[in-house]
């Protein structure tokens, strides 16, 4: 693997801007990148002839004393959305400010939506909490074909299930994860 930087990026706002990029990559026959924060152990932020789709813009956290999924019923549970360029930094200290936890990586300037969720990463608190891809209730995800989606166990299951474990920007491109919050 070398390291080359994607000629052409995109400095990403919303899940919109993301879609019309998406849609952009695929008409002109553009391969695609995409980089939330920091660093991708893997090097699927960076590619020769790329379009880099860069969302450390959406930083945004948001706490949810009683988080129920789209399109589903019941009191809800105690949970946060995170932006695709939120930093785990970002979220424990919103986790924190409430005395909660949300189980991610222990690097904090890895993103919270990214990589290391979507790969079923493991983080300090696993061995009580599980991965930090089963804590995720929802993620907001664009496809391929350029839509904006929320997926979670009752809306496009199969896309959720794959996301929560099949690696970063596999099947789409995450622009919001919302998890599960500990005391």
């Amino acid at each position: 693997w070398t390291s080359s930087v994607s000629p052409y990026a995109v400095a990403i706002e919303s899940p919109a801007d993301v879609a019309a990029a998406v849609r952009f990559a695929r008409r002109h026959r553009v391969r695609l990148c995409i980089k939330g924060t920091g660093h991708c152990y893997l090097g699927r932020s960076n590619a020769p002839n790329s379009l880099l789709i860069w969302t450390h813009r959406m930083r945004e956290v948001t706490l949810h004393e009683r988080f129920v999924v789209t399109g589903g019923d019941g009191p809800g549970v105690s949970a946060l959305s995170a932006q695709a360029g939120a930093r785990w930094l970002e979220v424990y200290e919103a986790a924190s400010s409430i005395k909660r936890y949300a189980q991610g990586g222990g690097c904090t300037s890895v993103g919270a939506a990214g990589g290391q969720i979507q790969g079923s990463g493991f983080g300090s608190f696993s061995r009580r909490y599980g991965s930090s891809a089963s804590g995720v209730l929802e993620y907001e995800v664009v496809t391929a074909d350029g839509r904006v989606l929320i997926v979670n166990h009752l809306q496009h299951p199969d896309l959720f299930w794959a996301l929560r474990g099949g690696g970063g920007a596999t099947f789409g491109v995450v622009t919001r994860g919302t998890v599960l919050t500990h005391p």
